[in-house]
């Protein structure tokens, strides 16, 4: 593993790094055909959601470089 906070390791098992991670910095993720958002909070806190959205999820596999740009159409 690298400096990165999220990653997949040799086990194909996410491993967070909260050590690395910015406060209130979105930290995508897709892993076996799942999408997951991880987001640290002012307080210190981990949170992980998965997207469950089926058009939305399909168009962020698709399209990965593009993930917080089709995460923000969502929110419109």
């Amino acid at each position: 593993m690298q400096n990165n906070p999220i990653e997949i390791d040799n086990e194909n098992k996410i491993k967070l790094k909260p050590e690395l991670m910015v406060e209130e910095k979105l930290y995508p993720l897709i892993h076996e055909n799942s999408v997951f958002l991880f987001f640290k909070d002012e307080n210190k806190l981990i949170h992980c959601y998965e997207i469950s959205d089926k058009e939305t999820k399909e168009k962020i596999i698709n399209n990965p470089d593009k993930i917080i740009e089709i995460l923000e159409g969502f929110n419109k």
